[in-house]
């Protein structure tokens, strides 16, 4: 009788370990309203990304830290995974990205109220000058959108770019939308109230990506993009949204909150 209970034992704590989750370390520079490392949940896509795990029977750690830290980070393998890349192919030789979206951005133009600046064609900005971040898709895109002949001037850090163009630097700021108003409402800018966001030019999206020192890299990767599709199905993704008053641009209710 001792010796079967023993047994039973010794079995109940193996299937006890057995079932604890992987852990899984993420990391993504603050990012708000949807990183955000003064909640306690830190921020929307924390919670998308951290529930998505949970299903999968991954234990996600969010971290917050400086963008250069996440990369450097996620290339030693000190670090999982970046949860708020957009793609791009170049990254592919170490990152393996989700095939799901985990949420989607407007990138758009920001001007001076007093430029004068409307947009009617794309082709119509050609004589403007453009501000970029340096090192970012956005040079490409630009080009793509508008034509290869445009002005683009680099700057090293979002917050460059915003003072760049009130200080008349440039004409036209190309970034996130929600990125430009964080920087606009957060940063104590002088003159900030005369920039004006114009309009979204195209929609990006978000694809976490686990490091490819992993050898699992793509299995993780599926793992979160199933663990979404089961928050999306079962109504917790939703929740969520509603939670945090923010929604996807092409989910969004009216007079909700996007980015």
């Amino acid at each position: 009788m001792i010796l079967r209970f023993a047994s039973s034992l010794v079995l109940a704590m193996l299937l006890s370990l057995t079932a604890q989750a992987e852990p899984l370390i993420m990391a993504c520079n603050s990012w708000k309203p949807l990183i955000d490392e003064a909640r306690k949940d830190t921020g929307l896509l924390s919670e998308i990304i951290t529930l998505s795990g949970e299903r999968v029977d991954l234990q996600v750690q969010h971290l917050v830290l400086p963008w250069n830290r996440v990369i450097a980070g996620v290339k030693k393998g000190e670090i999982d995974g970046i949860s708020c890349l957009t793609y791009a192919a170049e990254n592919k030789n170490w990152i393996t990205y989700t095939n799901q979206a985990f949420w989607e951005i407007e990138i758009g133009i920001f001007v001076r109220r007093d430029s004068g600046i409307k947009l009617g064609q794309l082709k119509d900005l050609q004589e403007y000058s453009f501000g970029s971040l340096k090192g970012s898709s956005y040079f490409e895109i630009l080009q793509g959108l508008i034509g290869e002949d445009i002005r683009i001037s680099p700057y090293p850090k979002e917050i460059d770019g915003m003072k760049m163009l009130i200080e008349k630097r440039f004409e036209v700021l190309f970034t996130g939308r929600m990125m430009g108003h964080q920087l606009l409402q957060s940063q104590h800018l002088e003159r900030s109230d005369e920039v004006t966001y114009l309009e979204t030019l195209y929609l990006d999206h978000i694809h976490p990506g686990i490091s490819r020192i992993r050898p699992d890299a793509q299995d993780i990767a599926q793992r979160l993009d199933k663990g979404f599709q089961m928050i999306k199905a079962d109504g917790t993704l939703e929740q969520l949204y509603e939670k945090h008053g923010h929604f996807p641009p092409s989910r969004k209710p009216l007079n909700a909150v996007t980015n």
